[in-house]
């Protein structure tokens, strides 16, 4: 069961203005989380690091995004904590936490594929 808890500086570091000690229910919480998968290109950073750790360089290879985007996502992904970052001599890699994150992705498809089954019967019967 998802429960209150007291926010202070985290929400006061992303410039929305909260005040410290701002009560955040679950659902607000949920809503933040979520909102990280909601950037087509960001959904695209993630897919490129299915199969395991890559460097900011690799993730531009995978998908052509610039390099200055690719790193704006990598830094939104590592802050929501859902990528981690890990330097490696003069390179740092970024890597999924939790590979459960891409059956997120995956059922979310699906949920939104029926969705959009039933919004084309929904619409055939009315023609």
């Amino acid at each position: 069961m998802l429960t209150q808890f007291s926010q202070s500086q985290d929400l006061e570091n992303t410039g929305k203005g909260y005040a410290a000690h701002t009560l955040i229910t679950p659902m607000e919480h949920l809503a933040e989380y979520f909102k990280v998968f909601s950037e087509p290109n960001r959904l695209a950073v993630l897919e490129a690091l299915r199969n395991g750790p890559l460097n900011v360089t690799a993730v531009v290879d995978k998908t052509g995004l610039s390099q200055a985007l690719v790193s704006k996502h990598l830094k939104l992904l590592t802050i929501a904590g859902v990528v981690q970052r890990r330097p490696q001599g003069s390179l740092v890699f970024y890597e999924v936490n939790d590979k459960a994150v891409f059956k997120l992705m995956a059922q979310a498809e699906k949920l939104m594929l029926a969705s959009r089954r039933q919004q084309l019967n929904a619409l055939a019967a009315i023609l």
